[in-house]
């Protein structure tokens, strides 16, 4: 794999990517809030990873070892600039397939709602439209300021320190908790815990924050690229109800709610999620909506 960074408008972005030109759109993957590039590259489907050129790219503020930009106000638009920036820089004019998870997902959405010329097609895994999420995170979005911020510093280093601490917070964001002990669950955790452990919580905290305030809902009946929606039927962060909201606002959407799943589907449901991408990004058939 080759791995290097190119610059935006928020900071520099980390690029994964095989380095293989092959036909077709480009394939672009937008990984999870304290997640990593390397979680897409660990369980990307097979047939997309040898047939098609693709990059997975890290999140604003989500490099290793780095202070991310504090350039408030973030905004969806400034989002939605800085990934155009970064797909011109690696794929020229052609426009791009985009697959997002979570946080990864609403990158995306920003996307097409700002910059709709370069998408062709968009998946979003367990995402959202509006940046105020359900539960344990959303507390934490709550949480930029004083002394929330030294807790969620000292909270997130606690739960890093170790291994199996993060293991058992993801695996509570789970529909099947029992997913982290399979295959699945430990390949793509052993590719994200390395990068977790090393980012920095304030520029984490900061970013989350940021989406909070955020809220695509009423621009959702812009986009006109096909989007295909993954969600978890448990998915405590957000809530499927959500997600049917958004099939229904957005023109050209298809809605897979997977059956006691949470809000990590590639891992609780590897095979159906993959059969999923496939059919919906390949070059020679895709799957209507």
């Amino acid at each position: 794999m080759i791995t290097y960074r190119i610059a935006t408008e928020l900071g520099p972005v980390r690029v994964v990517t095989d380095g293989i030109y092959r036909p077709g759109p480009p394939l672009v993957w937008l990984h999870g809030w304290t997640l990593s590039p390397w979680g897409w590259v660990a369980l990307m489907p097979p047939a997309l990873r040898t047939r098609r050129r693709w990059y997975a790219l890290s999140l604003p503020g989500h490099l290793p070892d780095e202070d991310g930009p504090r350039t408030p106000p973030l905004t969806p638009e400034r989002l939605a600039a800085a990934l155009a920036q970064a797909i011109q820089d690696l794929c020229g004019e052609a426009p791009v397939q985009v697959v997002g998870h979570s946080l990864g997902g609403f990158w995306g959405l920003c996307l097409a709602v700002h910059r709709p010329t370069r998408l062709e097609r968009l998946v979003l895994v367990s995402s959202f439209a509006r940046g105020r999420l359900s539960g344990a995170l959303a507390r934490v979005q709550l949480a930029d300021h004083g002394v929330g911020r030294v807790l969620f510093r000292l909270g997130y280093r606690w739960l890093t320190a170790r291994p199996e601490r993060w293991r058992r917070l993801l695996a509570r964001l789970s529909g099947r908790p029992e997913a982290w002990q399979e295959t699945s669950g430990q390949v793509f955790f052993e590719s994200v815990y390395p990068d977790a452990k090393r980012y920095r919580p304030d520029v984490l905290l900061q970013l989350a924050a940021a989406v909070a305030h955020m809220d695509l809902t009423g621009q959702l009946g812009s986009v006109q690229c096909p989007v295909l929606m993954i969600a978890g039927e448990r998915d405590p962060v957000v809530p499927v109800a959500h997600a049917r909201e958004m099939a229904d606002r957005l023109p050209k959407a298809r809605l897979e709610v997977l059956p006691g799943v949470g809000h990590v589907p590639v891992v609780e449901a590897p095979d159906a999620v993959c059969a999923l991408l496939e059919r919906f990004l390949s070059v020679e058939k895709s799957l209507s909506v």
